[in-house]
């Protein structure tokens, strides 16, 4: 993903997600700008266009950037590679683009040496991440609950040992 496929995402979020999940193209900006060189952001696409993306930070549960944050800060030492959002259009569910994109998630935290992948699940998610074998943690920092805060109050962060 680059900047020149920011109006996609965008285009692509808003048919995915309902309208307090919807992030600011700044948002996606920083995000692009914070992984840099690290190829955290992906593009699915075939002919007709994007068909879903994936967009990963490498973070501390510190770190972890709020919902539509404007700015994402990039640990020296990352504890986990953090899937911010993935998005698959409607008309290719069922396509495994997901489970695909998921996977490459996984290889990419091992290519940066994190042994944790971590997620925060909206939109009732849970059950979903839990058959790809993500969990709660036991407990969570006071900042990382602030920040989940911003994702609603059904959000639950999910890691998941790689």
């Amino acid at each position: 993903m680059t900047p020149a496929d920011l109006d996609a995402v965008l285009a692509l979020q808003q048919r995915c997600y309902g309208v307090d999940f919807l992030e600011r193209r700044e948002a996606f900006a920083a995000k692009l700008v914070a992984t840099e060189g690290l190829e955290c952001c992906w593009m699915a696409c075939d002919a007709s266009g994007p068909l879903a993306y994936a967009v990963s930070l490498p973070v501390c549960e510190a770190t972890l950037p709020a919902l539509d944050a404007p700015h994402c800060e990039r640990p020296a030492s990352p504890t986990l590679l953090y899937l911010h959002d993935m998005a698959v259009a409607p008309q290719a569910r069922s396509l495994g683009l997901a489970a695909r994109l998921l996977a490459r998630l996984s290889e990419r935290a091992r290519a940066l040496g994190l042994a944790r992948l971590g997620l925060v699940a909206v939109q009732g998610s849970v059950p979903y991440w839990q058959r790809q074998g993500f969990a709660e943690p036991a407990g969570l920092p006071a900042g990382l609950s602030a920040k989940l805060a911003s994702f609603g109050a059904e959000a639950r962060f999910l890691v998941r040992d790689q």
